[in-house]
Parts: C-alpha cells; sequence; structure tokens
C-alpha cells in the first residue's frame, strides 16, 4: 500500500515532461476509462489498445485527478489528447512522461465551476510518424510566445511534410499555428482529415480550432483557449492535424468527417470513410448529434470530437456503437461558460477501430 500511495502522489504533482532518455520507439495506444471512481483498474472493456500489447491501467489520485499507464509503451516525445465521456466535463492533459518501460498520461477532470470532478473519459497518446498521408503533431509548450513565434520542442512535434511549425499569440488565449501538413490541405482538403486540440495543465480548460474557410489566413490554424467561465486564457495545449492516415499515425482504417452545422440542416463539408459510403449526421436534440458511418461498424474502437467555430463551445463524445453494420457516434456541444447544450455551427470528429 506504501508503494502504490508513493506513486499516485507522484501522479498527482507530475506536471511536467521527463527529457527523452533513449531512442524514439513507435507507439501509439488509446482507452476509455470507465469507472471513475475506482482507485486502481486495469482495462478490460475492449475498447483500449496499447500498441505493445500490454495491459492498460488506470489510477485515481484525489477526484478527478487520473494516471493512465501503457504498459511496454515508454517511449519519449509524442503527443496526447483526452475528452470526458458522457458528459460535459473538462478534462485536460496535466502530462505525459516515460516511466521505465511505460508511458504515463495524466490526465485532470473539471466541472463548470473549475472544480475537480471525477469523469469517464477517452484518452489517446502517439509518437508515429507515417511513412505516407498528411500527419501532423505538436505540443505548445508556450503560452505566451513572443512576436517571432514559438517552435515546439522536436521531441514533441512532427510533420510529414518537414516544415517546421511556429505557434504564434495575437491576444489572451488567441493562438495561430502554423503547421505543413496542413497548409498543403488548405483550404479545402483538410474537412476530409481529423483536426483536435486540447489544453494542458492543471486547470479547467477549453480549447478550440476555428473554422479555416472564416479565418484571415486560411493556411494557418486558428486557435482559441478559454477557462470554465469561457473567459479567453492563456494556456499550453496539443494539436493533431491527419489525413489519409489515422488520427494516431497509423495505416489502419479511417473514418472521419467535417460537419457543417450552419444551415437547416447537417451538411457533410468533408469526409473519410475507408468502409466506403457518405457519412449522415442528425441532431437529436440541439446540442446533441449523431454521426453515422456506413459499413464501418466495429464493436469496440475509440472515437473523438471537436468543436469548430463559433467560440466559447466545446463537444464531448457521448457514445459509439455499430448497428446494421454501421459505425454511429453520439456527440454532445455545450456552451463554453455553464456547460448547458448548445448547438454547433461545425464539428470535426473520428472513430478507429
Amino acid at each position: 500500500m506504501r508503494r502504490l500511495s508513493t506513486l499516485l502522489a507522484a501522479a498527482v504533482l507530475s506536471t511536467t515532461l521527463a527529457a527523452p532518455a533513449h531512442a524514439v520507439v513507435s507507439a501509439a495506444g488509446f482507452a476509455w476509462a470507465y469507472d471513475p471512481a475506482n482507485p486502481a483498474y486495469f482495462l478490460a472493456s475492449g475498447y483500449e489498445y496499447n500498441s505493445a500489447g500490454l495491459p492498460i491501467q488506470i489510477t485515481r489520485g484525489f477526484p478527478g485527478t487520473y494516471q493512465v499507464k501503457f504498459f511496454g509503451m515508454g517511449t519519449a516525445g509524442g503527443v496526447a489528447h483526452v475528452s470526458s465521456y458522457g458528459s460535459n466535463a473538462l478534462c485536460t492533459i496535466a502530462s505525459w512522461t516515460q516511466a521505465a518501460a511505460d508511458q504515463i498520461v495524466n490526465v485532470r477532470c473539471y466541472n463548470n465551476a473549475g472544480a475537480l470532478i471525477d469523469s469517464r473519459f477517452a484518452v489517446n497518446f502517439t509518437n508515429r510518424n507515417p511513412g505516407a498521408g498528411h500527419f501532423a503533431y505538436l505540443w505548445n509548450d508556450n503560452p505566451v510566445p513572443g512576436p517571432a513565434g514559438h517552435t515546439p520542442a522536436a521531441a514533441y512535434s512532427y510533420d510529414s511534410t518537414g516544415a517546421p511549425m511556429t505557434v504564434w499569440r495575437s491576444a489572451a488565449g488567441r493562438y495561430r499555428v502554423r503547421v505543413g501538413a496542413f497548409q498543403a490541405d488548405s483550404p479545402g482538403p483538410w474537412a476530409a482529415g481529423y483536426l483536435r486540440v486540447t489544453p494542458y495543465g492543471a486547470a479547467a480548460r477549453h480549447c478550440q480550432i476555428l473554422d479555416p474557410l472564416l479565418v484571415p489566413d486560411e493556411q494557418l490554424i486558428e486557435v482559441r483557449c478559454y477557462d470554465d467561465t469561457g473567459s479567453a486564457v492563456d494556456t499550453r495545449f496539443t494539436l493533431t492535424y491527419s489525413r489519409n492516415v489515422a488520427m494516431l499515425g497509423g495505416s489502419g482504417t479511417r473514418t472521419t468527417a467535417t460537419v457543417d452545422l450552419s444551415g437547416p440542416g447537417p451538411v457533410m463539408r468533408g469526409w473519410t470513410n475507408s468502409f466506403g459510403g457518405v457519412p449522415t449526421a442528425t441532431q437529436i436534440v440541439p446540442g446533441t448529434y449523431e454521426v453515422v458511418f456506413p459499413n464501418a461498424g466495429n464493436p469496440k474502437g475509440h472515437a473523438i470530437a471537436s468543436i469548430m467555430g463559433t467560440p466559447p463551445m466545446y463537444c464531448t463524445i457521448q457514445s459509439w456503437w455499430q448497428a446494421a453494420g454501421d459505425q454511429h457516434l453520439l456527440v454532445s456541444c455545450f456552451d463554453g461558460n455553464i456547460g448547458v447544450p448548445n448547438p454547433a455551427v461545425l464539428l470535426n470528429v473520428s472513430f478507429i477501430g
């Protein structure tokens, strides 16, 4: 018990990344944390993946404070993302690091008053550098870059084009990000890809990407970040873009859609479905949407959703399931202040099996 207590305390206090310790090993994993009050459990739902083929363990130190351990997947650098599941909680990446042979991702979840709360969540990690497709990720570790901008650390960034990435800040919580893989797809093909931003740190935050068609320079990714009251706030964040490659950089199947909800009915602005068939979207109630990928039904897998468009808002995955051979994703979007349901303008969703 003493050793477990020591490990839990370390997880709670860890908010910085360890320096790379050895040569990078390609690794990727995802997890659905389904038992939020359990102090320690090994995932056994099937909604998890570890590229090392070993277990994944969730430990809870205090309410809303979690450590995700991918056994045998320890590697330097990479990128992590998280989203609450089945609620309007705000979940953030507090840190990730290599611990001997294992990969540790620390997660924090908050309510809309900024207090830590227990929550289910979906989390993923990758450091893959695929040889095909358009793929990029970064950890912006400087919340207030200078006028010349900030270049993310090489260990925690990758761009399939080989171009340098830069983050600029124009005002509190307002960032522009240059990503070569995204620039190569601008202004149109990006909509068939996956575009995700996640706040990093130990405070209630949510970040979103603006509609690239409505920003001054369509080749730059516009990021906005807010606190639990919906006020603009400077923060570190992680960002990933992929097209023609799975969202974790693998060569597996791809199902991604960008849903335009600004008109009288949902419209697919762009999509990818390795199984064929145009995805569809339906508004269940204002702020909640069901996206269906034909022929892509998978009994387990991993899903993620991002809000784009009018800020401050955020979206979370409520559930996903297969039916009649199709894959269904249920997404809810919320006001960025008190967390009440709010209709979205542009939604980006992705699923991998």
